[in-house]
């Protein structure tokens, strides 16, 4: 009897040590389900192929790529269409995509790395570390060219940045100017905390470059350039490979063609997410911009947010630290979206009980609580903890097509 009990003890402590925590969180992905366990329907599976299929047939998209993992399991991860329609070379699950506005959320784990380690405080002005922000002004009237000013109402703090709360915006630009070409990522920032702010931070939301200041706090705090944190804290950690700003030429081959929609047709245009990734010059990386990547790389840092900050075997946050971040940070006011829901770096879903518009990439499918975003050229994601599942889209094609949102009905149409 003594026995037995001593074996059930020992299997009892290994299973609390699947990933040094008692959940279980799953350190790696399986590439085969038990569907069963799951409760996936893998008869309905069929119907993400032919949605996605038709699209490329129809010459809607030129290519989708997918990764749906429940608990861990992937049930779907698979390549449709072509990474070059013109030369019809057939999309890999390993090609490399722009990213866009992805590298947002990154930058934004980053930070947040840094807060956990007591160098700064949410609600600290950012003018404590960047006295270029003192004396913030915000724009009134209707003349940009011409704005008037006047004192800002509250200094802008970290958490405004991280939740685009900051008023921050992009300086006016007469028709034909551009904006300058800078070198580094402290050369930008230092130069875009002097433009008037749009609003007063805190009372509004609007998606903007906020997020290259979070990446100069990064650098800022921890002495080295963001580029090189990302790659020492956060891909090499996870086991995220090939994510990067600049490449070495033996890898243009496996970059997917981006591709706009004119008149109808798709037609390949020379537009990158950030710098060039091929350019000599390869100081600057922006925090809003300017990562490529492959699909499961980012499902790697997906996941690494639906286990609370644990992936691969390393920490890379603290869970409180992402309660913290799936927190709405928005105020409501006259006019603003009641159902749009923002927290620290990712949009919020509010669940199904809201009255959701789906022709804004908010399908009612998708759990209350959920997290998301996506980038300017149809990368996207949810991360849903209701249903312990990550469900990513990748596509290199601009303006937006409904392809996400039908996508997340067939995806979520498989659970039992």
């Amino acid at each position: 009897m003594k026995k037995l009990f001593y074996l059930l003890l020992v299997l009892l402590m290994v299973s609390f040590q699947y990933d040094g925590t008692t959940k279980g969180y799953p350190q790696s992905f399986s590439e085969q389900p038990d569907y069963a366990a799951l409760q996936v329907d893998a008869s309905r599976l069929v119907r993400i192929d032919s949605l996605l299929q038709e699209y490329v047939d129809k010459g809607i998209i030129p290519h989708a790529l997918t990764f749906v993992a429940k608990s861990g399991q992937v049930i779907h991860n698979k390549a449709f269409g072509w990474r070059d329609i013109e030369s019809r070379t057939p999309l890999q699950k390993d090609d490399i995509f722009r990213m866009y506005s992805q590298t947002k959320a990154i930058a934004t784990v980053a930070l947040m790395q840094l807060f956990e380690q007591g160098k700064f405080q949410l609600d600290d002005p950012v003018s404590t570390y960047i006295p270029e922000m003192t004396d913030q002004v915000v724009v009134e009237g209707s003349d940009p060219a011409n704005p008037e000013t006047r004192k800002a109402a509250s200094p802008v703090l970290i958490r405004h940045l991280m939740a685009h709360t900051s008023g921050i915006s992009y300086p006016y630009l007469a028709p034909g100017e551009k904006y300058k070409d800078y070198g580094t990522l402290e050369e930008l920032v230092k130069d875009l905390v002097q433009v008037p702010l749009a609003y007063d931070p805190g009372t509004n939301w609007n998606y903007h470059p906020a997020s290259d200041v979070c990446g100069y706090l990064v650098e800022y705090f921890s002495g080295i350039s963001l580029q090189e944190y990302l790659r020492k804290f956060i891909f090499e950690p996870l086991g995220i490979k090939d994510m990067a700003y600049y490449y070495d030429a033996s890898y243009k081959n496996r970059f997917v063609t981006i591709y706009n929609e004119h008149e109808g047709k798709l037609i390949p245009v020379d537009m990158w997410s950030g710098r060039n990734p091929f350019d000599a010059d390869r100081r600057l990386a922006m925090a809003g911009t300017g990562l490529n990547g492959t699909i499961e790389g980012y499902a790697r840092f997906c996941q690494m947010m639906l286990n609370y900050g644990k992936f691969n075997g390393n920490r890379i946050l603290g869970r409180r630290t992402i309660e913290i971040m799936a927190k709405n940070q928005l105020q409501p006011h006259e006019g603003s979206d009641k159902n749009f829901r923002f927290g620290l770096g990712f949009q919020i879903y509010p669940g199904g009980s809201e009255n959701w518009d789906v022709n804004h990439g908010a399908s009612p499918m998708v759990s209350h609580g959920a997290l998301s975003w996506g980038g300017m050229a149809n990368t996207d994601y949810i991360i849903d903890y209701k249903e312990d599942m990550i469900i990513l889209l990748y596509t290199n094609r601009i303006p937006d097509t409904l392809v996400w949102e039908k996508f997340l009905n067939t995806v979520y149409q498989v659970l039992e």
